[in-house]
């Protein structure tokens, strides 16, 4: 038997508040959680857009963030009426969805060009080949990643960067989004909600998630290797 030392993750309770009201708390790394919040209000449907914001709190010492909203009640007690346990770190709400999409957007891809971006967001895993401990997610706009990060949970490395895109003003409609891990209904939801046209993953959807696909025509792809990937919806579209 030998010892040795090793990295490990850091792992931290995170809580959300909106208007002085516990929303949700969330097992998460200690980075980017302002990013998080605004990408879990946002990705939920609890904000439509940052006007809504009028202030927040954040403080890093205790791990919460409060933000004034100015949004209906009725909304925030939509999300604990009819919110869902997601299957992401912390088992955190997911708000219900409305309505379904006609048509799938007009997207124009190269085949090539996800390849290559796979490629390009597998290497910034930095914390992933070091640990083999947290997801990875990006938004790429124009063919170039433009926001990453990495977390415990699948769910929070999508709520951050779907923040970062939020706090920078980025109309997500124009972009797709990258993820390491399963694509599950829940993040479908999320892309449904924010307008993300498409998803690409290096593993597997659900079916519930290929079915949301469908009805609300998000593109999904999955399965993204070196140099082949599956197209779960749309493909007659493309």
């Amino acid at each position: 038997m030998t010892l040795e030392t090793d990295v490990v993750i850091r792992e931290i309770s995170f809580t959300i508040f909106v208007n002085k009201q516990r929303l949700v708390t969330i097992a998460a790394m200690p980075q980017n959680l302002k990013e998080l919040a605004f990408g879990f209000l946002y990705s939920e449907g609890l904000i439509l857009s940052n006007n809504e914001i009028e202030t927040f709190e954040f403080n890093f010492e205790e791990k919460y963030i409060n933000f004034q909203l100015h949004i209906p009640q009725e909304r925030i007690n939509k999300f604990f009426q009819t919110g869902e346990k997601t299957s992401g770190c912390g088992s955190a709400l997911s708000s219900a969805l409305n309505g379904k999409s006609n048509n799938f957007p007009k997207l124009h891809f190269k085949p090539e060009s996800i390849l290559i971006l796979m490629n390009e967001f597998q290497k910034k895993s930095v914390l992933f080949f070091q640990t083999g401990g947290v997801h990875s997610a990006a938004i790429v706009q124009n063919e170039k990643i433009r926001f990453f990060s990495e977390d415990i949970g699948r769910h929070n490395a999508v709520d951050k960067v779907i923040g970062m895109s939020v706090m920078n003003n980025i109309k997500l409609e124009n972009c797709f989004l990258f993820s390491s891990g399963r694509i599950s209904s829940e993040i479908v939801k999320k892309a449904i909600r924010t307008k993300i046209p498409l998803i690409v993953s290096q593993s597997a959807p659900t079916s519930k998630a290929i079915q949301l696909g469908w009805d609300y025509k998000i593109f999904i792809i999955g399965f993204t290797r070196t140099n082949k990937f599956n197209i779960y919806t749309g493909f007659n579209k493309l």
